[in-house]
Formats: structure tokens, C-alpha cells, sequence
């Protein structure tokens, strides 16, 4: 009879179960293009300290650079190479069961010594959280689509996101891991965690995408994509049902000039639109001729961008202008004509004294009133199209030039005098043919799309170190609480007192950031806390001080291993430990000469400490401190709770309204941070704040529908309101 084969599993070595075939060709795959692009990496980032150096002011800051540059020119392969081993060897191990102690292997394999000591190393843990956020908001379909498939094909463990063997937080991890090698400063780190994001990171999709064909070609749930966009489509249906619009929700606007006519006969006669009776009619060659004269003429006077502009008066104007060119008495406009001047004077009226627009760029709107005039009464599709270019002007001219807040700020910026320039081209150029306006737009788009991309940058920083504090200051309000409650009332020794308040709140602090409250890692520092504070208590039992004395040595394993994850320096690790060891033994000695003498008196075994006070970890933010508490009522919070990120305002700030962006609602916390236009932050405030700012009315929420369409509505709605007749949905009286 044949003898069965044994094979020995030997738990105490790490041995990786081979793969399923799909699951190695997507790793194998993954591998070389996660290898590419860490060799993207290192050419930018060589390129990117060349550039730092070249424009760094000092010789010590260019020295930083360049040493930095050596060092990791040195290192780049062994770097690649460790990143792209933890990657295989965490894409391996994704699939098997853990061991009972796998979980403190891996993490201290992941993370060990990324340094926290203060708030500029806790960055780095932030920056990983951070990456994370930006991935997943960037690619959150493959990425979901592929830990299902992930999760489907593993048998023994559940794979979630945080998981997943090809997700960002796992290969974040990797990377901070295998650049601990570098011999570089902190903020060296911090700047190649930001080249990481921006040359690895936000370039996975197509990594994703490729995974996830692999898996459904293979037959791992290959309906997957289908049953996506089956509910994004039930989604976008129901969100884009037909809907009564007003304001900026508004469609676009577009009417025939025939209904503009129409519209107009009701306000003839009870304004200065009429014929004068008595002169005859100017033809509209000599109309068209007049106004060039009056739109070369415009050039010559400064732009005052300083104060609200006077709305032209293009009938004394023309008047005037018709006598001077040829002696003759035309004063009348025909009746089209007429009605062209009229109607675009009504359109300029409402943009000049609309509150959304900023006084500069009021000033250089009103100095197209000439031109736009001109271009309507040759062609009338002007109010009929939306798409036409002098309209697609006006608006991003407007849209362009909504951050500025007053004349002061634009003496230098480029913004403005990109759009200043375009004013005085038409002003210069513009006769009778519309593509000018077509070209200063498609000129204007490709300007603003450079200038967001560098406010951007200087955006996203001010966001992610928005986040990035309130994340640290969240983990320390609720570490804080956590002591404070578990240790009130207590009398600590002063050395253990100290090492709870300057080093293992850190260690708390460090595991709420990296892993969240709700997690296994969180819940075992907060026993280890519980055991401390067990230990400091006199015991009355011997099994008790027996256990007490048992316990201290898993506690000083315990509490080497958190030390090591906020880099404690080994000298300060081990005094601390000791002074930590040393404190307990002597109250396990105590406690043992009260039961041998069979009596406990104060007086002889001396176990009270001075009571822990309260501890302080996180400082307070003056503009939530000092503000008024108001009752605000649901009408001032529900135009807040509307605000989405991109939204523009202006408020109130030392007496003046200042212009800013809604940059980002930083959680936890619920704080709205502000940025100018440049993407410099400029204010920060709380949902409740904003509303009682509202109610002050030292806050505006601006309408940042196009200008052009939103005076069209409101003009067309309140001629039909002058005749009677029910104003149009989307229409502003």
C-alpha cells in the first residue's frame, strides 16, 4: 500500500502560496508598468531638484538639493527594487490567510519608522492619507470594480479597498517604506511623496483599466461594467429629470429677434426709444458708420477701472456723430435699428449694475457696448444663438474675472491685462466680421487654462495641508478625550505621567491617522493604554500583582513597537522604557511588602501619586473661538449647505468685501476654507459661521451663471412681465 505524502506547513516561515493563473499574468503585468513609472519617477524628480536648486535664493538651500540629487541617484535601483518586491510580496500575501501574527509583522514592514515627531512629520502619514483620497476620487469606478473582482476570486479572506493588493493606500504604504533608505531631511520626503503622487499615482488608471479587462476576459465577473453603467444610468436619469429652473440653473438663452421686436412694442413710446418726429431716418450704413467712429473714438480714453461705468447713450451719440460726418439732419434710427440699440442698452444696463461682476471687470464689459451694437444690427442670430462667439466672449470674459475683488489687486496681474488687452483688440480691430471675437475667445480660453493650472497648484497645496490639519487635529481632540476619560481621577506617578502625555498620545495620534478609529490597530493601542493604567493601581490580591508582573513584559514589547512607529530616537526609547519598568517594579515591590505584612495603611505603602492633569493636544483656532454664538435660523443655513467646492462668494472682511473661492469643506470638522483668486487660503470658517454671516449680510453667494445669459433671461422676463404675460421658466423680472 502506497504511503500517503506529508507535508509539513511550517507557519514560522513566510512562505507565499503560489497564485491562480490570472492572478499572476495581472500581478506580472501590474509589475511592469508600476516599474515604468517608478522609473518615470526618479528622471522627474532629478528634474524637478535641478530646478529647486536653480531657483533656490541661498547656497545652503542649493546644497540641499544637489546632495539630495546624489543621494538619491544612488539609490534609485535599490529604491525600484524594494518597491516593486513589497508590492509582489503584498499582492501574494492579499490572497492568504494571516497568521495569528502576521498583522503586527506587516505593518511594522509597511510603516515602520516613518517619522511623527511633531506636526511637520506627521505630514507624511497625512500626505499617504491624502494620496489615497485623490486616487480613489480620481479613479473610484476601476478601482471598486476591481476589489470586487479582487474579493471574488480570494477564498479565504475578504479583499475591501484598503486591501486591495493594486489599491492606492498599499502601494502608498510601499512606496514611504522603501524611500526610509534615503539619507534626506523631512521635507525631502514630503517633496518626493508629492512627485509620487503626481508621476505614479494619479497615472494608475490605466494599470486599473488593464487589471480589471484581464479579470473579466478570464470570466471573473465579466458583467461587472454593465451593471455599473446601468445604475449610473438610472442615476443620471433621475438627476437630470426636466425641472423648473431659475436663476443660475437656468438653460442658456436664445431668442429670434422677431420676439425681441415684439417684446419692445410694449415699451415704445414710454421711453426715449421713439423716433422724433420731424427727422428723417439714418440708413444703417451711415448708423454703422456713426458708431465706428464712436468705438475709435473709445480707444483713445483710459480705462477707469475703479468706478461703476455710465451706461452710453448711443442715440446722442449717433446723433451727434451722423451731424458731425455729413451736415445732414438725420436723427431717427429705423425702427429694426432702433430696436437693436434699445434692446443691447437694456442688456448692458442690467450687466452694469449687476452685483455679481466686479467694478473692473464692469469697466471692461461697458467699453463692448459699441462693438456688440455694431455686430447685432448686422447680425441679428447674435440673440439667437448661444453659441455665438461675441456672446462666448462676453461670458468667459466675465467668468474669467470673477475672483477680483477691487481695482488695488490688479495692478499686476496678468488676468486682468490679458483681458484688458482683448477689449482693446476688438475696440481696434472689430468692423463687421465676427470670427475676431471667435479668435480672442479661443485666445482667452488657452490663457485662462494656463493660469487655473498654476492656481490650481497653489490650491491643492492649501486644501491638502487644510486637510492634512484637520485630520491630526481630529485624531488629538479624540486621543485627548480618550485619556482624559480613562485616566480622571487617577493618581500617576510623574514619570509615567509623561510618557503618557508626550509619547504615547503621539503613538495613539499616529494610529488614528494611519488607520482610523474603527480599526484593529486602533483598538489594540487603546488596550495597551487600558494595561498601563491597570498596572498603576494597588493590588490587594497576590494573583493580581502575579499577573501585574506577567503583564509588564508583553507591555514593554507593547510599547517598543509604538516608540519604533514614531521614530523615537533609541537613546530616548530606551530611558523611557526603563524609567517605565523600573516605575512598576517598584509598586509590584510595594504592593508585595502589604500582603506579606497583611495590612495596607497609606502610611506604609506609599502608592498615591499626584492625580494626571488635564491634558492639552490640540490648540485652539482663534476664528472659531472668538466667534459670536448667534441662533441662525434653517433659511441662512440652507443657501450654506448648498455651497459646493469651486463656489465663489464675497464677504466681509475688515470693513471691505473680498472676492474668494470655496476651495474646499475640510472633514472632520466641518470647516469651509477660502481662497483668492491666486489660490492663496483668506478665510476659514464654520457651516453655522457662514450662515450668521449671511444673516449679518456680510456674505454673498454669486451667481456664477454666464453674464451674458443671465441678462438676457432677466430682461426678456421683465418685458414679458410689462406686457402681462407669464414670465418664461429660468427667467429673472
Amino acid at each position: 500500500m502506497t504511503q500517503p505524502k506529508l507535508v509539513s506547513i511550517d507557519f514560522s516561515a513566510k512562505q507565499e502560496s503560489p497564485l491562480s493563473p490570472i492572478l499572476n499574468t495581472v500581478c506580472k503585468r501590474a509589475e511592469e508598468q508600476l516599474n515604468a513609472l517608478v522609473q518615470s519617477l526618479f528622471n522627474n524628480i532629478d528634474d524637478a531638484l535641478f530646478e529647486m536648486a536653480d531657483r533656490s535664493h541661498s547656497d545652503k538651500d542649493q546644497t540641499v538639493y544637489f546632495d539630495s540629487m546624489r543621494v538619491i541617484r544612488l539609490r534609485r535601483e535599490a529604491i525600484g527594487s524594494q518597491f516593486i518586491a513589497k508590492f509582489k510580496h503584498g499582492f501574494g500575501q492579499a490572497f492568504q490567510p494571516a497568521r495569528p501574527d502576521e498583522n503586527e509583522e506587516e505593518f511594522e514592514e509597511f510603516l515602520d519608522d516613518i517619522s511623527l515627531v511633531d506636526n511637520d512629520d506627521l505630514e507624511v502619514s497625512v500626505a499617504v492619507t491624502t494620496i489615497v483620497s485623490k486616487v480613489t476620487g480620481l479613479f473610484p469606478l476601476p478601482i471598486m470594480r476591481l476589489t470586487r473582482r479582487f474579493d471574488h476570486l480570494s477564498d479565504t479572506v475578504g479583499i475591501s479597498e484598503a486591501a486591495n493588493p493594486l489599491g492606492p493606500r498599499l502601494l502608498s504604504q510601499s512606496f514611504v517604506a522603501s524611500i526610509e533608505c534615503l539619507d534626506v531631511d523631512m521635507k525631502m520626503k514630503l517633496i518626493i511623496l508629492k512627485l509620487f503622487e503626481r508621476f505614479v499615482m494619479e497615472r494608475l488608471g490605466p494599470i486599473f483599466d488593464e487589471a480589471n479587462t484581464l479579470l473579466a476576459n478570464a470570466g471573473v465577473l465579466p458583467d461587472l461594467e454593465r451593471k455599473f453603467r446601468q445604475t449610473r444610468n438610472r442615476r443620471e436619469t433621475r438627476d437630470f429629470e426636466p425641472v423648473t429652473t431659475t436663476g443660475d440653473h437656468a438653460p442658456p438663452s436664445g431668442y429670434e429677434f422677431n420676439t425681441i421686436q415684439t417684446l419692445l412694442a410694449s415699451v415704445r413710446g414710454s421711453t426715449h426709444t421713439t423716433a422724433i418726429e420731424g427727422g428723417s431716418v439714418i440708413s444703417t450704413e451711415r448708423l454703422l458708420s456713426a458708431l465706428s467712429a464712436a468705438q475709435s473714438n473709445a480707444v483713445e480714453r483710459p480705462i477707469d477701472i475703479e468706478a461703476v461705468p455710465r451706461l452710453l447713450d448711443l442715440r446722442q451719440i449717433v446723433g451727434i456723430r451722423s451731424s458731425d460726418a455729413g451736415g445732414g439732419d438725420e436723427t431717427n434710427m429705423g425702427q429694426a435699428d432702433e430696436d437693436v440699440v434699445n434692446f443691447v442698452g437694456m442688456l448692458f444696463d442690467y450687466i452694469l449694475n449687476d452685483r455679481n461682476l466686479a467694478i473692473p471687470m464692469k469697466a471692461l464689459i461697458a467699453r463692448l457696448q459699441i462693438p456688440i451694437v455694431r455686430l447685432a444690427i448686422v447680425d441679428k442670430t447674435f440673440f439667437q444663438r448661444t453659441s455665438h462667439p461675441a456672446r462666448r466672449l462676453l461670458n468667459e470674459l466675465s467668468s474669467a474675472g470673477i475672483g477680483w475683488s477691487n481695482a488695488a489687486e490688479l495692478k499686476r496681474d496678468a488676468m486682468y491685462n490679458k483681458l484688458e488687452s482683448i477689449v482693446l483688440q476688438i475696440l481696434n480691430g472689430f468692423a463687421d466680421d465676427a470670427r475676431l471675437f471667435e479668435a480672442l475667445a479661443a485666445e482667452l480660453r488657452a490663457f485662462v487654462k494656463i493660469d487655473q493650472k498654476r492656481r490650481t497648484l497653489v490650491e491643492r497645496r492649501v486644501r491638502e495641508s487644510e486637510q492634512g490639519k484637520a485630520i491630526a487635529a481630529a485624531a488629538k481632540e479624540t486621543v485627548e478625550r480618550l485619556i482624559s476619560r480613562k485616566t480622571t481621577g487617577m493618581s500617576i506617578p510623574p514619570v509615567v505621567r509623561r510618557f503618557i502625555i508626550d509619547t504615547f498620545a503621539r503613538i495613539l495620534v499616529y494610529t488614528h491617522v494611519n488607520h482610523g478609529e474603527a480599526s484593529d490597530e486602533w483598538q489594540s493601542m487603546v488596550q495597551v493604554l487600558d494595561d498601563l493604567l491597570w498596572c498603576l493601581h494597588p493590588m490587594t490580591k497576590a494573583a493580581d500583582v502575579n499577573k501585574r508582573n506577567a503583564l509588564v513584559a508583553r507591555l514593554s514589547g507593547q510599547l517598543s513597537f509604538g516608540m519604533k512607529s514614531i521614530n523615537v530616537t533609541r537613546t530616548v526609547h530606551d530611558e523611557q522604557l526603563e524609567c517605565l519598568e523600573t516605575q512598576l517594579r517598584q509598586i509590584t515591590e510595594n504592593d508585595r511588602v502589604c500582603l506579606e505584612d497583611d495590612k495596607r495603611q497609606d502610611d506604609t505603602c506609599p502608592t498615591s501619586f499626584e492625580e494626571l492633569d488635564e491634558i492639552e493636544l490640540t490648540e485652539p483656532i482663534d476664528s472659531f473661538a472668538n466667534m459670536e454664538t448667534v441662533a441662525v435660523e434653517p433659511e441662512y443655513l440652507k443657501p450654506i449647505e448648498g455651497l459646493e467646492e469651486g463656489s465663489w462668494v464675497e464677504m466681509k472682511q475688515d470693513g471691505a468685501w473680498l472676492r474668494c473661492k470655496l476651495s474646499t469643506i475640510v472633514q472632520p470638522g466641518d470647516h469651509y476654507v477660502f481662497v483668492n483668486r491666486r489660490g492663496m487660503k483668506v478665510a476659514e470658517k464654520t457651516r453655522t459661521g457662514l450662515a450668521v454671516e449671511l444673516k449679518r449680510k456680510s456674505l454673498r453667494v454669486l451667481d456664477e451663471s454666464f453674464v451674458f445669459d443671465r441678462a438676457l433671461r432677466a430682461v426678456i422676463g421683465k418685458l414679458r412681465k410689462i406686457q402681462g404675460i407669464e414670465p418664461l421658466s429660468g427667467t429673472t423680472p
